[in-house]
């Protein structure tokens, strides 16, 4: 099977690229490289694409040299910050770029699409855990364009009759992640925590209270694997299940550190969403799928990468 991965080069674009080509897949990973960063794939099953999935030439040159039969979108603007910061900019690299995408398709569209969507789709106070027939509600810039971004691939793929998917995931975390995504008080306190810089002092956001079901990388990766193995058509939820506040990892943190630094608050939360919690059944009841890492491990091997690359 061949796989086209729109955002191929960015944190879990570049972990399922390294998946799939390990399972036997024929990859290509597609990215302008404004985050991500080349792939070092030595395999005669990967190949790379420099541009900007928002031209329309480009998308359809490239669709047309490597013919995939699945289209993986993971190109979403990732920092749900810039909503509130920039939201024209937001606004554009989410719903615009994926707009422009979908259009280029028009000439030869995939055999199927998949589009990595966000749980910042449900704002305010929602019941928990939430399910696929929920009404999305979001309640900042960055959930409604990606939210958009979910309308536009199902207009489109009514018109192009292609079957598509939709994957709202909650924060992913895990080795190579930057500071800018859902989950991105991960690297911001690994590296903080790390730092021999005593002004360097980690920080919880408003009371650290917030709760989400944090999800490691690489269970991540493999929900949406078997999507694409099963080529499953709908809209799935995939979280890790277990409500975990910030306060919470920060305090994993101190301990696998050895930490023994306050609880130092700064600051307030941009959007108003103090719980989300995503079920997985659907998914789960597709495909097995189950999140297998748990929390502690999964921090343990996130400061175990940034502790390699900052040192």
């Amino acid at each position: 099977m061949k796989v086209m991965i729109g955002g191929g080069c960015g944190f879990i674009g570049s972990a399922l690229a390294t998946s799939l080509v390990s399972h036997g897949f024929w990859v290509t990973s597609v990215d302008n490289l404004s985050s991500g960063h080349p792939l070092r794939i030595k395999s005669d099953r990967f190949a790379f694409e420099k541009g900007d999935l928002s031209s329309g030439r480009f998308v359809q040159k490239t669709l047309k040299a490597y013919r995939p039969d699945v289209f993986v979108y993971v190109a979403g603007q990732p920092d749900p910050d810039l909503g509130w910061k920039d939201p024209e900019t937001d606004l554009s690299r989410t719903g615009g770029t994926i707009l422009e995408t979908l259009v280029a398709l028009e000439a030869q569209p995939p055999g199927h699409f998949v589009l990595i969507s966000t749980g910042e789709a449900f704002g305010g106070e929602t019941k928990e855990p939430i399910e696929e027939k929920d009404r999305p509600d979001p309640d900042n810039p960055y959930g409604a364009s990606h939210l958009l971004a979910e309308s536009y691939l199902s207009l489109y793929a009514r018109k192009l009759r292609m079957p598509f998917s939709i994957l709202r995931i909650s924060p992913v975390y895990g080795p190579g992640q930057g500071m800018d995504g859902e989950a991105g008080i991960f690297a911001a306190w690994a590296r903080d925590f790390l730092s021999k810089d005593s002004r360097s002092l980690p920080k919880l956001t408003g009371n650290g209270g917030r709760t989400r079901d944090f999800l490691y990388l690489d269970d991540a990766v493999e929900g949406i694997a078997c999507v694409i193995r099963m080529q499953l058509e709908g809209l799935f939820h995939m979280g890790a299940g277990k409500e975990v506040s910030e306060r919470d990892v920060f305090t994993i943190f101190r301990s696998i550190m050895g930490s023994s630094c306050d609880y130092l608050y700064e600051g307030r939360y941009l959007s108003n969403t103090n719980k989300r919690i995503f079920s997985h059944r659907k998914l789960s009841d597709a495909t097995g799928w189950e999140p297998e890492v748990p929390i502690e491990e999964g921090i343990r091997k996130t400061i175990e990468w940034f502790r390699r690359w900052v040192g």
